[in-house]
């Protein structure tokens, strides 16, 4: 061969470089792996099916070893459990700057003999898995012990403060590891493989997982998941939102315990507790899921699930909830018993006693056994109807239906059946019939809960439907419940869905609130889902007559605005008849234009000149909206919508209205919208926030109005409901989207805590329904 020819081609030598060395890193990454131990194990559960069990090694057995949970591995089986996950198993550091912590890890690559041997895990593992379990190990990336070889043999490979190792975080007792570094990282990736081949286990839980970049976590996943004989499990330790991009299965529920169930068992309203589930899941894709414990090993240091939620009937709601919401339930070890002690780190002080309450064990079995049974708990869709003290909620896959209600509080609370619960099931626990009626109230005990599931029940078919009233009269902008009654009354599919003749005429919505759009006349109709069966209600739109207000002040009641076609918003006393002195409000998109009847201007800001303007304009200004906010006792400010720090003001008493400075609580800034004609009756939901202030007899009334504390009261006058009735109280969002419901048979207080807002409130009867908005703060 002519050498010079073949070392000439430049690009040839190089792509043969490149092939070689592809060659020799893949021969050296499977020399790397160790002979496989057993069989992979093909049990292992998808992850939207996990029932996990941690292992707190020490605590769990007077040895605090292996063979000690062996011994308990039936019954952790017992449990409905299908994946365990042992604390680190390996040797801790010992040097001066080490602790005997199982995170302080001295080498990735053995078992510590205070656990036992390599062949014990083995054993773990094989009855684990001949029980149906699947086993995971937890595992540290971020840093060593102190006396960790690679301390010596590799310090560049960890973090410097100078010419200083760092420590871990605030945990002194580790030396971080610098993870960019790409030695590092092939030889933790070496480490996590050898646990797969020599022990054969499912996969990790990767603790202080929010620490590494996601990048690191990519490519560690990545190579885990490119041994393709197992099916892996990989559980991050940590809330980021954004592991789940990377690869992992599991992320761990730390916002749930912190930011739902733990503030509720301290009084917060259970209604905020879709929120967290809606951020917990923002990048969740495929059936990933959340972690969700009512105790761990690190909460088990400071307290026990039994005194945060309130003893074992507590413990066993939170649990319900966390294990058929959404997510993975998660028992830690002894809660099965009932074990009401801390453990405190580095946790060798303390052994759990398994004779404290052992009957404890069946509720967490029925709870699991059932989520297994049920494809609707594990993944079906999930719609939330909680109040402030019962979590309710149903979850559908198909044709199967799980009604789920928690009361989680330690007194008596109470829970208005949707139409949506309506029905016949079977209790998912006794097998015992269970109607619904919507409408109907359910009482719970303290810490009840019920769960029912149309799985098994014979179904009651409907025989029809009607609609009440069968006619109805209103006006544009106005809205009127229609009610349907499915015949039997225990019919098993009470599903109903609303349409309209004449969208153009009235607009209907799936829970039958009819809306006037245009003067004429619509038809609507109601549709059973079972049978098809039908019933119409014939509704008549009108023009409503205009209503005409005076804008009196608080701070000097004598003074009223008015527009004198200046271009400037005036003040004067006495109106009169005068109609420069009145005003129209015109609805547009949960805001009001303000038109003044002898000039057909606008109240606006447009120019800012820093007194309130009149002029030309349409509803396309937002200049020109406003919203009226209420305060008390009938008054209210009036906030631009541009700009919403500006509120109409007559605080320099100057002959105009201002808008500048204006401050929550000057009665300056607060106005009574007085009606002309003191006969004006209120004839819809687009009316209520103007003419609330004004009735008597029928005044219907929120406060307070921005509401300050999570608490407000509705004052429900009787003539609004008959003898017998109860008002449905309804907060919504600017999607429609329910927030809170609650029954009233008089006036009272509602507990509703919702994130700072404007919402929208409904209070309906029978046969009357109204709409205004509600701030919080």
């Amino acid at each position: 061969m002519n050498t010079s020819t073949f070392f000439g081609n430049r690009k040839t030598v190089q792509f043969i470089f490149s092939v070689l060395c592809l060659f020799l890193l893949c021969f050296q990454t499977k020399a790397q792996d160790p002979a496989q131990y057993g069989t992979p194990f093909n049990g292992v559960p998808d992850r939207s099916d996990v029932n996990m069990y941690q292992v707190h090694i020490r605590p769990y057995s007077a040895s605090g070893n292996l063979q000690g949970v062996i011994a308990r591995l039936n019954d952790i089986k017992n449990l409905g459990v299908n994946v365990i996950y042992l604390m680190p198993i390996y040797p801790h550091g010992t040097s001066a700057k080490d602790s005997p912590s199982p995170y302080c890890i001295k080498d990735f690559k053995s078992v510590a003999t205070e656990y036992g041997s390599l062949a014990d895990l083995r054993s773990l593992v094989d009855q684990a898995h001949n029980l149906g379990m699947a086993v995971m190990l937890d595992f540290a990336v971020n840093g060593t012990s102190w006396d960790h070889p690679w301390i010596t043999q590799h310090p560049d490979w960890y973090d410097y403060n100078g010419s200083s190792i760092r420590q871990l975080a605030s945990f002194p007792d580790v030396a971080d590891l610098n993870l960019n570094n790409a030695s590092v990282k092939s030889a933790i990736i070496d480490a996590m493989r050898y646990w797969i081949f020599a022990a054969n286990i499912d996969g990790y839980r990767c603790d202080f997982a929010n620490d590494p970049s996601l990048s690191f976590w990519s490519d560690v996943i990545t190579n885990l998941r490119g041994i393709t004989s197992h099916k892996l499990l990989m559980f991050a330790e940590g809330d980021r939102k954004e592991n789940f991009q990377v690869g992992f299965d599991l992320n761990f529920g730390d916002k749930w315990y912190y930011d739902a169930i733990s503030p509720i068992a301290n009084g917060t309203s259970v209604a905020q507790i879709q929120n967290t589930t809606d951020v917990e899941y923002t990048f969740a894709t495929n059936g990933q899921q959340v972690v969700r414990y009512t105790s761990n090993h690190d909460v088990l240091g400071s307290t026990t699930a039994l005194q945060q939620f309130g003893g074992h009937a507590g413990v066993v709601a939170n649990y319900l909830v966390s294990a058929y919401m959404r997510g993975v339930p998660f028992l830690t070890s002894g809660q099965e018993v009932d074990f009401n002690q801390t453990i405190p780190w580095p946790f060798q002080s303390v052994k759990i006693n398994w004779n404290t309450n052992p009957s404890a064990a069946l509720d967490f079995a029925k709870i699991n056994n059932f989520r297994s049974s049920s494809t609707a708990v594990r993944r079906g869709s999930m719609t939330n109807y909680s109040n402030t003290n019962v979590c309710a909620f149903t979850k559908i896959n198909g044709s199967e239906k799980v009604i789920v209600m928690v009361n989680l509080r330690n007194s008596n609370s109470t829970f208005t059946i949707p139409s949506s619960f309506a029905g016949a099931y079977k209790d998912a626990y006794s097998g015992n019939s269970v109607t619904l009626t919507s409408g109907n109230t359910q009482t719970l005990s303290p810490f009840q809960y019920i769960v029912l599931t149309n799985v098994n029940v014979a179904g009651v078919p409907v025989t029809g439907v009607s609609v009440s009233p069968g006619s109805v009269s209103l006006n544009t902008g106005s809205s009127a419940q229609l009610t349907e009654t499915v015949a039997p009354a225990n019919a098993s599919n009470k599903n109903v869905t609303w349409s309209s003749s004449n969208s153009s005429v009235a607009t209907v919505s799936s829970s039958g609130v009819v809306t006037g759009v245009s003067a004429g006349t619509a038809t609507i109709t109601v549709k059973t889902q079972d049978g098809n069966k039908t019933a119409v209600s014939t509704v008549t739109v009108g023009t409503p007559p205009v209503t005409y207000y005076n804008i009196q002040n608080r701070w000097h009641p004598e003074f009223y605005l008015y527009d004198n076609n200046s271009g400037t918003l005036k003040y004067g006393t006495n109106p009169g008849t005068n109609s420069s002195y009145q005003w129209e409000r015109i609805s547009t998109g949960g805001f009001v234009l303000l038109k003044n009847r002898a000039t057909g201007k606008y109240m606006h800001v447009e120019n800012q000149t820093g007194s309130v303007q009149t002029g030309a304009t349409d509803a396309t200004w937002y200049s020109a909206q406003w919203s009226i906010s209420a305060t008390d006792n009938g008054w209210n400010y009036i906030i631009n919508r541009w700009q919403t720090s500006e509120w109409v003001h007559i605080e320099n008493l100057s002959g105009n209205a201002q808008y500048a400075g204006a401050q929550n609580g000057w009665y300056s800034a607060q106005w009574k919208f007085v009606p002309i004609s003191s006969s004006l009756k209120m004839t819809g939901s687009a009316e209520k926030d103007s003419l609330i202030s004004d009735l008597k007899d029928n005044d219907i009334e929120v406060y307070p109005n921005p509401v300050t504390n999570g608490e407000f009261y509705v004052k429900v006058p009787q003539s609004f409901i008959s003898s017998n009735e109860k008002v449905l109280i309804t907060i919504t969002d600017f999607s429609k989207r329910m927030l809170m419901q609650s029954n009233l048979s008089s006036s009272g207080k509602i507990n509703c805590q919702l994130p700072s807002g404007i919402y929208f409130i409904n209070i309906s009867s029978k046969t009357k329904s109204t709409t205004q908005k509600i701030v919080f703060k």
